[in-house]
């Protein structure tokens, strides 16, 4: 830990190297590998080729909480609980950021992570998601209703896992979990049906590709690459960030990661800290201290947790996957 504590700030987390590699998990139901290529590129080819023909003077600092302070679902960090859902987390609250973002805050609606987890099959639920781009590819197709936190009874499927056992929880709630049946109903406090609650989106695509669970992941990353060309990720993601809102974002973490209290986090020799899971938070901002350039997350581990729920990283650490999609 001291020497951890040198190269970023940390304290001891007591639920450290309990966490279980949600990706890992995430291979015992491999239906992602019956899907076809174009299925999973999504609108990829087309919004990559927009984006690479965006000039823009990007900004050294950039915060979507302040670029968007009236999107309340920007300032929001949930808890996963006992569910290894970070994926849906992360992708719900990038939904609902650019739901707001897209009609200039006049549409607040918190999209459900519930509804992600419970009815997305392909998606995955509790044990983890077979690839990163199927919430929103579900998002696009089928839409998704509102839903809130656990315990908050706010939208049509609010979260059902209580955050109660850990800043991450221990692999053995990911095990015992199972996750939650498809219901299209929503909770008798709600005033709308299920059907009527469904919001979709317009496209669903890649910005980077470097690693998932399909067998189907390296043509996705061979089409992203092609399409990109010499474009240097760094700045596409930031792009992306910076005329649309948050991305989701997809990493492997290390045990040193789950001790992470402040300052910006990078990686350290693997003989000291090794790696422990695939991990999905919201990416939503970069910057510059002390001419060292960072990545800006909301973490899914709730507000006691990190820098009050969310982390820094080098920028020199891209995502080995970064998603979003546009309302």
């Amino acid at each position: 830990m001291e020497e951890i504590d040198r190269i970023f700030g940390a304290i001891y987390n007591r639920f450290a190297s309990r966490a279980v590699n949600e990706r890992e998990i995430s291979v015992l139901a491999q239906r992602s590998n019956t899907i076809n290529r174009e299925y999973v590129l999504g609108d990829t080819v087309e919004h990559l080729k927009l984006l690479k023909s965006k000039k823009l003077n990007l900004p050294k600092h950039f915060d979507a909480r302040l670029r968007w302070p009236l999107c309340w679902s920007v300032h929001v960090v949930a808890n996963q609980g006992g569910c290894g859902s970070c994926w849906a987390i992360s992708a719900a609250s990038v939904m609902s950021d650019r739901l707001c973002i897209a009609t200039n805050y006049s549409n607040q609606k918190q999209i459900s992570a519930e509804d992600l987890i419970s009815c997305c099959t392909e998606c995955g639920g509790c044990q983890g998601s077979h690839w990163a781009l199927s919430a929103f590819i579900y998002w696009r197709n089928h839409g998704v209703v509102t839903g809130g936190d656990y315990g908050s009874f706010e939208g049509c499927k609010p979260y059902t896992t209580a955050p109660n056992c850990g800043s991450p929880c221990s692999f053995e709630y990911y095990r015992r979990k199972i996750s939650p049946a498809c219901q299209k109903t929503c909770q008798p406090l709600y005033g709308l049906s299920y059907e009527e609650d469904l919001i979709s989106s317009q496209k669903a695509y890649w910005i980077r590709a470097q690693k998932g669970n399909s067998e189907i992941m390296p043509s996705v990353q061979q089409t992203v690459e092609e399409v990109t060309g010499n474009d240097n990720p760094t700045e596409l993601i930031k792009r992306e960030i910076y005329l649309y809102g948050p991305i989701l974002a997809c990493f492997t973490a290390r045990e040193d990661f789950q001790h992470y209290h402040s300052g910006i986090y990078q990686t350290i020799n693997s003989t000291i800290s090794k790696e422990l899971y695939g991990h999905c938070a919201k990416l939503l901002g970069w910057g510059e201290e002390d001419n060292f350039k960072y990545w800006l997350y909301m973490n899914t581990w709730g507000r006691n947790w990190g820098d009050y729920g969310f982390f820094r990283v080098s920028q020199s650490e891209l995502p080995e996957e970064a998603i979003a999609g546009l309302p």
